[in-house]
């Protein structure tokens, strides 16, 4: 595994020993013993790799774990066009139906429950258009519309949910489409579950060693994380760990806030409140130690290297640095500043960015919250509240 975690920050461990010993006896979670048949993935993809436009429905996790390896591994490689459709916004819908004609374009509703309303007003937007659902085997209007409409379809295990569902056909069949390594990912996501499983020590689990490093400086009154990526390629899993954490501990009472923004964009406005505002915020950040352009310079124009920057330099002075480089002074400026500061910081750096690492990061950032919510004595698998609001839009539905 390639994760390397770094904490800069005391933590006193005495205080979690009762809750870091009942962890060691809690079960492997159902998305870590999950084996998907990728063989079976990747055939039905093959039958439907000729449409150039892939619309995809759904919301939350059936959406935010495809998107990770969608930014990472195709976004500036594919040759099809990606529509993410998580909302029912008429004007929204109406553009991607001018871009996208039903002869060429692939429509994949995604709903676990099969009866997730705004999936389905959405779809009946796209009627004509050639559907594969990805939905659960049990029961759902979802289900019902692929078998009356003799569709091929893929299933959810009905014992995931949502937010943990990347390597069942949410993640891996739209994956397939967009010739992502599938194989590769699920390797990286078998590493990581093994080195992050309940049992294993602290000094090896990396995902509970971070989680209980943040729950000790929530304990501390630092309520929020903020969380920069330094990534272009990385900043999808910004929507995910929101999900993650948000969905996971945010419960009874409990729970941190996060926030991320990629970095160093994130420095421009959020570094603002990171250091002025209140001292509630913790620091995790994420980067990546070699690009795939590490020898990529900046060349100044010799008729410009005379000009001014202040201070009695000159533009000359970034001639010849590598741009891999000024990234990274970029991220070492704010650590740095936030260790002057004596504000607790981790820092998670992938080695590269490849699907394998894509695979690895997920995987730590499912078990991140889940050991998040073991440590506040919360259900990790669960989202009451979310469930209210559904149905309060539905009964605002039948009144209409």
């Amino acid at each position: 595994m390639s994760l390397n975690l770094e904490i800069f920050g005391e933590y006193d461990l005495k205080k979690v020993e009762d809750k870091l010993r009942e962890i060691k006896y809690v079960k492997v979670p159902a998305f870590a013993k999950f084996k998907p048949d990728l063989k079976e993935i990747k055939e039905v993809a093959k039958r439907y790799d000729h449409y150039r436009n892939i619309i995809i429905i759904g919301n939350g996790g059936s959406i935010t774990s495809f998107w990770t390896f969608y930014k990472a591994l195709a976004e500036y490689k594919s040759k099809k066009n990606l529509y993410l459709v998580s909302t029912m916004d008429p004007d929204f819908l109406s553009s991607i139906k001018e871009r996208c004609t039903s002869v060429d374009t692939l429509v994949i509703p995604i709903s676990k429950s099969g009866n997730t309303v705004g999936v389905l007003e959405a779809i009946f937007a796209f009627e004509g258009y050639s559907m594969f659902p990805i939905t659960s085997e049990d029961s759902g209007a979802l289900r019902e519309i692929a078998r009356k409409r003799n569709l091929e379809y893929l299933t959810i295990p009905q014992e995931i949910g949502g937010r943990f569902s990347a390597r069942t056909a949410c993640g891996y069949f739209p994956a397939a489409l967009f010739d992502i390594d599938i194989e590769e990912i699920d390797q990286g996501l078998e590493e990581v579950y093994e080195v992050c499983k309940p049992d294993n020590d602290l000094s090896i689990n990396i995902a509970l060693r971070l989680a209980t490093f943040l729950y000790l400086k929530d304990l501390a009154g630092y309520s929020e994380i903020f969380h920069p990526v330094y990534s272009p390629q990385l900043e999808g899993f910004i929507n995910l760990i929101v999900q993650l954490i948000h969905e996971s501990s945010g419960k009874e009472g409990k729970g941190q806030t996060i926030y991320g923004s990629l970095g160093p964009e994130s420095q421009h406005h959020t570094n603002q409140r990171f250091f002025g505002g209140k001292k509630n915020v913790v620091g995790f950040f994420l980067n990546v130690a070699l690009n795939k352009e590490q020898d990529l310079k900046t060349v100044v124009p010799l008729d410009l290297k005379d000009i001014s920057l202040g201070d009695n330099k000159s533009l000359a002075i970034l001639n010849n640095i590598p741009l891999a480089k000024a990234l990274e002074f970029e991220f070492k400026g704010t650590l740095e500043e936030a260790k002057q500061k004596k504000i607790p910081t981790a820092v998670l750096t992938l080695d590269k960015v490849e699907a394998k690492r894509v695979g690895e990061y997920l995987g730590f950032i499912q078990y991140l919250a889940v050991y998040a919510s073991l440590l506040r004595a919360v259900n990790p698998y669960d989202q009451p509240q979310v469930e209210n609001s559904k149905k309060i839009s539905y009964q605002l539905r039948l009144e209409y």
